[in-house]
């Protein structure tokens, strides 16, 4: 019996030194700064909506209309640090728990699945950059991470040990779909797998737990008639560009045919090591990690359990997103169940060619290199806080988004507070200013953009490195109507304007 204790003790042990490593390196990568996508914006609003009690609105908007796009779950979780701090740093911490929850769910299956040798794959886990990287960022990758894990972790020990181990499962996975639409996956995931068990008393339970919350949302947003969706925007050729219309089947089909080819031999090998940077060299581990998923995929399939069915609609949803959204953060919820397979893939390997230290070889070489790509990156990281520790407030934001923050900085100083700003990213505005904004709309049809200008007072002439889309939409129609501008501000180099609108565009 002691004996026993002594082991249990020993990988109690194991399991804090490697959350104790992981904690320290995302303090060490660690960005107290706003992330520039937007939408942790948009979750920031979205919390402050549900906590002034004016449920879940899109509060920057003028109107203030119902959010319909992105699910509650995670604006939800934030809403008690929130109302307990009121400061987004702390909303950060938050994320960082939540991807140190996310580690030790991964640690707990792994051990649980390869029973032993499995700490030589947590490493892989630990020192993939993206994992720390968003282990601070408000968005609601790593949210998911630790709820879909979490779930996973939980119907994995139902199949072998108690049922009732199930429940949890439920409730997480069903609470990860409300944080993000992609995790339909793990819902159908989970279902069909009932199903090919004939574990239809789970189904029940299951389908009841995950109706109670997701039938409410789907009549709240089919009664607010939800435009802007996701469904609209998947469908979409371009959804920066509307205009070019719907998707047909053959314009699917090339786009999963695309996403694949970009994912299997850009991203994937990208994202387990960016050191790498060379076409060549890209393509050569992504044949390499692709064919040890399959063979991993492949030596499990017997058996069915959940990761198979969880993965192979994971990977459905992950090629049908439009090209312009391929990239690692659509890749990260599902790259741990990868890493999984992977290891099985080395494992089999090294069975046939009779290279028993192959797994812990190759991990080790990876880890080793991504320590190299880890180093500047850290480095770079500790001089931006010390800087803005310092007082430099946009230490680490590129020049242009530099100029975008000023221009809103001299908007929450000079502007009043009634007046409504047209924006490339209007939740910034109103977020950092308090001033309503909404974005033009992304057409050609110029009578539209005038009309949306018409409803404004200002407007943010951007000159973004990352997006021409001003130029493209709103320019032209500004050129028609130059007289009816001023000038408020202006920037340095790049030049972002501030221009007041003099007077309607359709008197």
């Amino acid at each position: 019996m002691a004996k026993r204790s002594k082991g249990f003790s020993k990988k109690n042990r194991l399991l804090l030194s490697f959350l104790l490593g992981y904690l320290f390196i995302s303090l060490l990568l660690f960005d107290p700064k706003l992330f520039t996508g937007g939408d942790n914006a948009v979750y920031v609003l979205l919390a402050q909506s549900i906590t002034s009690g004016k449920g879940y609105r899109n509060i920057y908007l003028p109107d203030e209309p119902a959010h319909t796009q992105y699910p509650f779950g995670f604006p939800l979780l934030l809403c008690l640090p929130l109302l307990i701090f009121k400061n987004i740093i702390f909303l950060k911490f938050l994320i960082v728990l939540l991807g140190l929850g996310a580690f030790f769910f991964f640690y707990r299956i792994v051990e649980y699945l390869f029973k032993e040798n499995y700490e030589f794959i947590i490493p892989f886990y630990l020192f993939i950059p993206i994992f720390i990287i968003y282990n601070h960022w408000l968005l609601s990758e790593i949210p998911f991470l630790f709820f879909s894990l979490g779930a996973l972790y939980f119907m994995v020990r139902a199949e072998q040990e108690k049922k009732s181990l199930y429940i949890p499962g439920f409730i997480l996975a069903s609470y990860a779909f409300f944080i993000r639409s992609a995790g339909i996956s793990l819902i159908i995931g989970i279902a069909l797998y009932l199903i090919v068990k004939k574990r239809y008393q789970e189904l029940i339970i299951f389908l009841i737990i995950f109706g109670v919350a997701f039938i409410p949302w789907q009549l709240r947003n089919m009664k607010l008639s939800a435009g802007g969706s996701y469904l609209d925007q998947l469908l979409a050729k371009n959804p920066y560009q509307l205009e070019l219309g719907r998707a047909t089947i053959f314009d699917l089909i090339a786009r999963g045919w695309n996403n694949a080819i970009f994912y299997a031999f850009t991203i994937l090998p990208l994202t387990i090591v960016p050191l790498i940077g060379l076409k060549f060299l890209l393509v050569l581990f992504g044949i390499f990690f692709t064919g040890l998923i399959i063979v991993g995929f492949i030596q499990n399939i017997k058996r069915w359990s959940i990761l198979e069915f969880y993965l192979l609609l994971a990977v459905v949803v992950l090629l049908g997103w439009p090209r312009v959204w391929s990239s690692d953060r659509f890749l990260l919820p599902v790259l741990p169940l990868l890493l999984i397979y992977i290891f099985y893939g080395l494992k089999s390997l090294s069975k046939r060619f009779k290279f028993r230290y192959l797994p812990q070889s190759l991990v080790g070489f990876i880890v080793l290199l991504n320590i190299i790509h880890l180093i500047p990156l850290i480095g770079k990281t500790v001089e931006n806080n010390l800087a803005y520790l310092r007082g430099d407030k946009y230490a680490g934001y590129t020049q242009d988004w530099k100029r975008y923050f000023e221009v809103i900085e001299w908007i929450k100083k000079k502007v009043p507070e009634d007046k409504i700003i047209m924006a490339r990213k209007p939740e910034f505005v109103y977020l950092l200013s308090g001033r309503k904004s909404r974005l033009y709309p992304f057409t050609r049809n110029h009578q539209k953009i005038r009309n949306a200008i018409e409803e404004c007072d200002y407007i943010i002439f951007d000159n973004f490195y990352w997006s021409q889309s001003t130029r493209r939409y709103l320019a032209p129609v500004l050129q028609e109507t130059i007289g009816r501008y001023k000038i408020a501000y202006k920037t340095p180099r790049p030049e972002f304007y501030l221009l007041k609108i003099l007077k309607p565009l359709n008197p």
